[in-house]
């Protein structure tokens, strides 16, 4: 078995620091600035398409053939959609939104002009001292709404602070890192997995090693609505997802695991793609410390490539996570098995088997 050094403080800090920087769909100033910071730090030059992906493409032993991976910047959120006449915003959802998990907590809203205005995520019925039914009112986006924290009691006095209808909503993450390795705050799904692509490009610009094949490191931004990798270069042959993986009844995992998806709620992946990551997996991941899933309710950004008509290969895998879409929880463990799996399949591990 292959041990790899990783530089886990590494993965801990960059992942907090993309964590705290608000990406949710569609809005990606502050998270490609960022980004641009972290790439430039490793030596590469970041690209970015008219999607909104960007790119970081790194030369191959053998350029004959260009293979992917990518781990999406965008996170679930909110848009804003109209007033009510208290001047709290109605909105609609971008992504899954579960909101019996965001009920309560506080926000951004980014305006178009750029500004931003907290909030609080409110159920309209949202105190049991006020409102009969305010533990049975259903959680959805007809009895949610956004409340500005601010003197704001009509909509104009909403819209005078900035807010339109457009605004987006970023949910605040709280990230916390825990003494036993443990990690619980919201979107672990995906900004864990951006940190473990940064940490194999790292890697590769501190050790001089290359790739097998020419590697294109994506970083697609609409993924949680199913299109983020709708578009891809023409010369990419296989494409890989590093996504959360998933924990509970079917899933033999738990918050230490790697999981490698073999099928999703579309389709099976590609049959050669996932054997070469099992094979990289046996490589460079205890045993106890990874498996294959077959997921439902689920799919990434590889297979939306592959149902758009790319001509290539489609493989997932990553962290095990608990409460998927809510503030999720993993372990370190399965930061540094995603990281090194990554790295195994770009140095072409899979190929040797």
């Amino acid at each position: 078995m292959t041990r790899f050094e990783t530089d886990i403080q590494y993965l801990i800090d960059t992942t907090k620091k993309l964590v705290e920087c608000d990406s949710p769909v569609g809005y990606y100033d502050r998270i490609h600035d960022l980004l641009r910071k972290l790439v430039a730090e490793t030596g590469y030059e970041l690209q970015i398409d008219n999607k909104a992906t960007a790119y970081v493409l790194v030369e191959g032993k053998d350029t004959s053939k260009t293979v992917g991976v990518n781990a999406h910047l965008d996170t679930i959120g909110l848009i804003v959609r109209g007033f009510n006449s208290d001047g709290t915003l109605r909105v609609r959802q971008l992504g899954g939104i579960n909101y019996h998990s965001i009920e309560g907590e506080t926000c951004h809203v980014v305006c178009r002009d750029g500004s931003v205005v907290d909030g609080q995520v409110i159920c309209n019925h949202h105190s049991v001292h006020v409102f009969e039914d305010a533990k049975t009112m259903e959680r959805n986006e007809d009895n949610m709404s956004i409340s500005l924290i601010a003197d704001v009691s009509t909509a104009e006095e909403a819209r005078a602070l900035g807010v339109s209808e457009g605004a987006v909503v970023a949910i605040d993450p709280h990230f916390e890192m825990y003494d036993n390795g443990y990690m619980v705050f919201r979107f672990i799904d995906d900004k864990a997995c951006v940190a473990a692509q940064l940490h194999t490009l790292r890697w590769l610009a501190q050790s001089g090693e290359k790739p097998l094949y020419n590697t294109l490191f994506a970083f697609p931004m609409y993924e949680e609505i199913g299109h983020g990798g709708a578009f891809l270069p023409v010369e990419v042959d296989e494409y890989v997802s590093l996504d959360i993986t998933l924990i509970g009844p079917d899933y033999n995992s738990n918050e230490h695991h790697v999981g490698i998806i073999v099928s999703d709620i579309r389709s099976p992946y590609d049959w050669e793609v996932s054997n070469k990551l099992i094979a990289c997996a046996q490589e460079v991941i205890e045993p106890e410390k990874w498996n294959q899933q077959v997921a439902f309710h689920f799919s990434t950004d590889a297979n939306a490539s592959y149902f758009s008509g790319n001509n290539l290969k489609s493989g997932a895998f990553g962290p095990a996570c608990l409460n998927t879409h809510g503030r999720e929880r993993c372990h370190i463990d399965a930061i540094i098995g995603t990281e090194n799996l990554c790295r195994a399949y770009v140095l072409g591990y899979g190929e040797k088997n």
